[in-house]
């Protein structure tokens, strides 16, 4: 069923808060628990769950947005949280439109997919081509178990997401 301008409207304002709200969540310290110093990346499983139903420049856009409310807050790196999450969304929704359905399992498993891209790619990019001491310890004290942690959140986040995304698609 084709949404009326004011729903999609509506649905993309309702998007942007959650994902604005996520933002704040992850970013501003004590307001998320943090365990043994692991973090949880709310906005790249966010930004991937709500790609599933929509189209390619959509779910671009949807991600970009996360990326930028992420970049805002970042100390190094300007940019990054940008592309990849807006490159990431945009395969999920191309994934979706071309091979797969949107169901619960396959936006868990990309989400947990790209949640892992990203740890390792920020590790790889930022920590190891720089050396040092600490960049393998770093990547089990800190990467590995702050991706573990969102995977973990990432499961009640899907389910609290889905019947949202349907009831705002009308379906």
């Amino acid at each position: 069923m084709e949404l009326s301008k004011r729903e999609r409207t509506i649905k993309y304002c309702v998007y942007a808060v959650i994902i604005a709200i996520c933002a704040l969540l992850q970013n501003v310290s004590g307001l998320f628990l943090q365990i043994g110093g692991a973090r949880c990346f709310l906005l790249v499983p966010v930004a991937v769950l709500f790609s599933l139903d929509e189209d390619e420049k959509t779910a671009s856009l949807l991600g970009l947005f996360a990326g930028l409310l992420w970049d805002c807050v970042s100390a190094h790196h300007m940019g990054f949280n940008s592309i990849y999450i807006m490159l990431a969304c945009y395969a999920v929704a191309l994934l979706v439109n071309r091979l797969f359905r949107a169901t619960y399992w396959v936006g868990y498993v990309g989400a947990v997919i790209f949640t892992l891209l990203y740890c390792m790619l920020y590790w790889l990019l930022f920590v190891a081509l720089k050396g040092g001491d600490g960049a393998v310890s770093s990547l089990f004290s800190f990467y590995l178990p702050s991706f573990v942690y969102t995977c973990v959140v990432a499961l009640p986040l899907n389910l609290l997401i889905v019947p949202l995304r349907k009831r705002l698609n009308k379906s």
